[in-house]
């Protein structure tokens, strides 16, 4: 007890910034942590066949998926249509397209087939009923170890106002840097 009174101020120097860390990690990542939604959604990736996803083909899936009173529906691609400007028409390109269906809870996804999507009840809409939405954004390492992490990661967030929780999707690290291979369909409506 002694010690403390002779030292408190040293105590308190090397206490108040370890408290602001553990202030800006708690205020940083709690809100994340209980950032949820009901609702599954449903979504879209393309690769070429050869262990690389397809660049820029997120316009192929555009143009093959929508949504309409619902469901899931499949369209002809434009026979012209070059997303990636390489002079060969995007139905050429030998797209592979798959099929997901994301648990937000559990925050995992697996393959599910045109059909079983077809089936399900969907809105298009990146809002869900609940307020949360599907977006794309970089993460530049831990954020409040900033001054020394200069890493950028592409990853697709769940978010609802300043909140964002990062989802798992299915083969999520080997997307080899490209975005533009996602689709978001559509959230499940039960």
């Amino acid at each position: 007890m002694t010690f403390i009174k002779k030292n408190i101020v040293l105590i308190t120097a090397f206490a108040l910034p370890v408290l602001l860390v553990l202030w800006i990690a708690v205020s940083t990542y709690l809100p994340s942590l209980l950032l949820s939604t009901q609702y599954n959604f449903v979504y879209a990736t393309c690769d070429t066949g050869s262990g690389y996803y397809g660049y820029n083909c997120e316009n192929y899936l555009t143009s093959r998926y929508g949504v309409e009173n619902g469901k899931l529906v499949v369209r002809e691609v434009p026979p012209t249509q070059d997303s990636d400007r390489d002079k060969v028409a995007d139905i050429n390109e030998n797209y592979i397209t798959r099929l997901f269906l994301h648990d937000t809870k559990a925050n995992e996804g697996r393959e599910i087939t045109l059909a079983e999507a077809q089936n399900l009840n969907l809105r298009e809409l990146l809002t869900s009923p609940d307020g949360v939405s599907v977006e794309s954004g970089y993460n530049r390492g831990a954020e409040f170890f900033f001054l020394f992490d200069s890493s950028s990661e592409h990853h697709y967030y769940l978010t609802k106002g300043k909140k964002h929780k990062q989802l798992n999707l299915v083969n999520d690290e080997e997307r080899y840097y490209y975005r533009e291979n996602f689709k978001f369909i559509g959230w499940v409506i039960k």
